[in-house]
């Protein structure tokens, strides 16, 4: 009986550990955990794996259980672009569709960024940093917001020895909403 029971939970401890050890093999490097960045990069992703309990979802992409929400002035923004990105991209969007969408962007920032669901997250440039990337529905058309905010940070900083690597003036101006055809070209997801 106890060896039934010891050999029951030597199974079940076996499964846990190899689904634990698999979760991440896709982005397991002899150097580590990396995961492809900007421009074919590798990012070293230990860290995420190890300390922020990070999963790869592909070679490029990372889930990440706790990513970075988008601060009230990125909100401010996303509410004034996401009625023009909707009347561009999404076939039939009525004015009654433009008046529910404005009522929703309405809402206090806690309760608008509900609507907001967290997908995934990749690298970019500069400095590898990580970009999460949250969809807005509308109609049930996706509409892609990326969290470029710790990229864009790095512009304009100067190292320890008063060289800016980043010069704001190279800052790009990402769009703020991508489509569904974006993710798929882009970062390989629907």
């Amino acid at each position: 009986m106890k060896i039934g029971i010891v050999s029951i939970f030597m199974i079940l401890l076996g499964v846990f550990a190899k689904k634990i050890i698999m979760e991440n093999e896709i982005c397991k490097t002899e150097n580590g955990y990396e995961m492809i960045g900007f421009g074919g990069k590798p990012v070293n992703i230990d860290d995420k794996i190890k300390k922020e309990k990070c999963k790869c979802i592909t070679e490029s992409l990372l889930f990440n259980p706790n990513p970075k929400k988008f601060s009230p002035e990125q909100l401010k923004e996303l509410r004034n672009e996401l009625p023009q990105w909707a009347s561009k991209n999404i076939k039939d969007f009525s004015e009654n569709d433009k008046k529910e969408l404005t009522d929703i962007l309405k809402l206090e920032d806690a309760e608008l960024l509900k609507k907001f669901e967290y997908k995934f997250s990749y690298f970019g440039k500069p400095a590898s940093e990580e970009i999460p990337v949250y969809v807005f529905k509308i109609k049930s058309i996706p509409a892609y917001c990326p969290n470029f905010t710790d990229e864009y940070a790095v512009y304009g900083k100067k190292d320890k020895f008063g060289v800016e690597l980043y010069p704001l003036k190279d800052k790009p101006d990402y769009p703020k909403i991508e489509n569904k055809d974006w993710a798929k070209t882009e970062l390989g997801r629907d």
